[in-house]
């Protein structure tokens, strides 16, 4: 009797067979994916991550729960269907004093408003008063008396549009610009003597120190620097007496000593009266008071600081 062996056959699997598994394996696991992704999407949009807690950070006098009201954020919202952005421009729409508006989401389930306050920094003139603008040039209020006192006043901007909460415009664009750097380099220099500025010339911007300077700072361009110099030179002179002090080059200013009856032509109705562009006879010695441009800028070097990202901020 023979004996009986026995053997395994293995048969060899189709490569199409294979191949369609792998496709169908691969297609679960997409679709398996898909469906846990819309579930969570679904979810945070509807039941998890809804406003629970509103926190207002405001530095300007508009209450809070109207801050709150403005943004058109209310508790229940869902957190990740909110619009920051529009949140916070809202805000700055109708919060006259509200320079930078940020609006934060802190997961799970609070909203942070942080609002900061407008510095005022000028006096614009106009022909029925004053418009106090902010250092973006904002206007934030109509004065039809006098100007608000501490800061300077600006002659020969001519406004085309001063409405309250609105930004400042020129009849002549430029002059924006340069009403931007001005009151900002007055701002960094922080001088107190500086009353008012003239820029009805932009080649020829004449600032008033205290009662007896008149200052021709020439152009805009390094605003700071040449305010500075101008600092500088005033400790030399005669507190008694009037001057009027020229921007000669880029590190040099002449001082003119000027008779009392024609320094008085420069009024709080404006610096730059229509007799100040006719030639004068006055007799007067000029002394030039030299100062190295480079010493200078290397003395009066500021730092600004670096302001950190957010998540949603509406600052123009």
């Amino acid at each position: 009797m023979r004996d009986v062996v026995k053997t395994n056959v293995k048969r060899k699997q189709s490569t199409r067979r294979s191949r369609r598994r792998q496709r169908q394996h691969s297609a679960y696991l997409i679709l398996v994916l898909v469906l846990v992704v819309g579930i969570g999407i679904t979810l945070s949009m509807t039941l998890m991550f809804n406003v629970q807690d509103i926190i207002v950070v405001n530095e300007t006098d508009t209450p809070d729960t109207t801050i709150v009201e403005y943004s058109g954020i209310e508790a229940g919202d869902n957190l990740v269907r909110i619009d920051t952005a529009i949140a916070a421009e809202r805000i700055h729409a109708n919060v006259v004093y509200a320079e930078k508006v940020t609006v934060d989401r802190i997961y799970p389930s609070t909203v942070k408003i942080k609002v900061e306050r407008a510095k005022p920094i000028a006096n614009i003139s106009q022909s029925y008063g004053y418009l106090l603008v902010s250092t973006s040039n904002r206007v934030l209020e109509e004065l039809k008396g006098s100007p608000c006192e501490g800061l300077i006043v600006v002659y020969g901007y001519n406004p085309a549009q001063g409405t309250i909460g609105m930004y400042l415009k020129s009849e002549d664009e430029k002059r924006d610009n340069v009403l931007k750097t001005i009151t900002a380099a007055v701002d960094e220099c922080a001088d107190e003597r500086i009353q008012c500025i003239d820029m009805t010339d932009q080649s020829d911007i004449l600032v008033r120190f205290g009662d007896n300077v008149i200052f021709h700072m020439g152009s805009a361009g390094d605003a700071v620097y040449k305010l500075k110099l101008a600092a500088k030179t005033i400790e030399c002179i005669n507190p008694r007496k009037q001057y009027r002090l020229v921007m000669v080059g880029n590190n040099q200013i002449s001082v003119l000593p000027e008779k009392e009856e024609a320094f008085l032509r420069f009024t709080r109705e404006g610096i730059r009266s229509e007799s100040d562009r006719e030639e004068e006879s006055i007799e007067t010695t000029v002394s030039t008071i030299d100062t190295s441009y480079i010493a200078v800028r290397t003395t009066y070097t500021t730092t600004v600081p670096m302001e950190g990202t957010t998540t949603s901020t509406y600052m123009p």
